[in-house]
């Protein structure tokens, strides 16, 4: 895929920046099988370009507030992305993509064009997808219900070897909606009959990340007991790691994060592997501010996702967001057309909420 008319490294220009550590309050948390009681606040690092004649551009990094999800966590990023050492793509993609973004951003706003005519979106819009949480029955179905009300149709349970009864049950009140459940790694070889027959009798549409990714036997063995998609996401980090997945028969689909995978120019390229092999493909969100979602939005309208993915308003999960946030209307969410990544945010209300700030330039 050619995005745009030039490469994706055209926009590199004199530059000062500009890193902040920010934190932001939620309104939910999203326990998780790597995470079961996560903080109440969400840290970002963001950075700012500023070019010589006094343009911006904003990128975000989208790490965890824990190395828990992956090795990168929000201090570490900070930490790799203020200091005078290039930031290593191999060993710190979403710092990696916060400077990626940044200078997309600049470049795009020059040109006074959006993210998404840049990308070559023809659509105006893409399926909203919100994730629930590790919780009891009745708290999952209450979360639910409040989520199919606000007109979700495709709703991706966090689960665990303990949550079958849990997905169950879902499905049973709501045999409506579109139904995924995401292992983040907790299942193990023993459960593989278990998953297939959940996948059949709860009719999911995919089933992400159940093992480990040093699991391989499990996940071939899931993939050969069901035609549900078996989305690979921890395990993939580069384009090279999904087609050894692949050769091994270890997937029938991933899950792709512009984040953690080092930026858009990389989830492109794991985009159009995935329509070469004929693999499912999901546009996979983390926990982003306005910022990093408008990035999201555009990007899941690029032709080639085929299993509706995790797009949804950010304040889904952030009580206060210094970004403007995605529109929702009836499930859909609006690709965003303005020029750049995303609209700038409220400077006083990014300045609240900075932590530490550190500049070059």
């Amino acid at each position: 895929m050619t995005a745009g008319d030039e490469p994706i490294d055209a926009y590199d220009v004199e530059t000062s920046i500009e890193v902040r550590l920010i934190s932001l309050p939620t309104r939910d948390r999203l326990g998780a099988a790597h995470d079961r009681d996560p903080a109440t606040n969400r840290e970002l690092v963001i950075v700012r370009l500023t070019d010589a004649d006094g343009n911006e551009g904003w990128g975000e990094c989208s790490a965890l507030n824990e190395a828990t999800y992956t090795r990168e966590w929000a201090r570490g990023a900070f930490a790799a992305l203020t200091t005078d050492e290039p930031v290593d793509a191999s060993e710190a993609p979403m710092a990696a993509a916060a400077i990626e973004m940044a200078h997309l951003d600049l470049w795009l706003r020059g040109r006074d064009e959006s993210l998404a005519t840049w990308l070559g979106v023809a659509t105006t819009r893409v399926p909203a997808g919100a994730v629930v949480g590790l919780g009891d029955t009745d708290a999952t179905l209450a979360a639910v219900e409040r989520l199919v009300g606000d007109g979700y149709g495709r709703i991706k349970l966090k689960a665990t070897p303990e949550s079958f009864a849990i997905v169950q049950a879902v499905r049973d009140r709501f045999d409506e909606i579109e139904l995924q459940i995401d292992g983040n790694g907790s299942f193990e070889a023993e459960h593989v009959d278990s998953l297939a027959e959940l996948a059949y009798d709860a009719e999911l549409d995919a089933v992400e990340q159940p093992f480990d990714p040093a699991d391989l036997d499990a996940a071939i063995d899931l993939v050969e007991a069901t035609p549900v998609p078996v989305l690979a996401d921890e395990s993939i980090e580069t384009a090279d790691d999904a087609d050894e997945l692949a050769d091994r028969g270890a997937l029938t689909g991933v899950v792709i994060k512009p984040p953690k995978l080092g930026g858009i120019a990389a989830a492109l390229e794991l985009l159009d592997w995935a329509a070469e092999q004929g693999l499912a493909a999901a546009a996979g969100g983390m926990l982003e501010c306005g910022l990093g979602r408008h990035a999201l939005a555009a990007v899941a309208g690029v032709d080639g996702f085929s299993v509706t993915g995790d797009v949804s308003p950010a304040r889904r999960w952030l009580a206060v967001d210094p970004w403007p946030d995605l529109e929702m209307d009836g499930g859909w969410i609006t690709v965003p057309t303005g020029p750049g990544v995303a609209p700038p945010p409220d400077l006083q209300e990014l300045d609240e909420h900075t932590v530490d700030t550190w500049r070059d330039g």
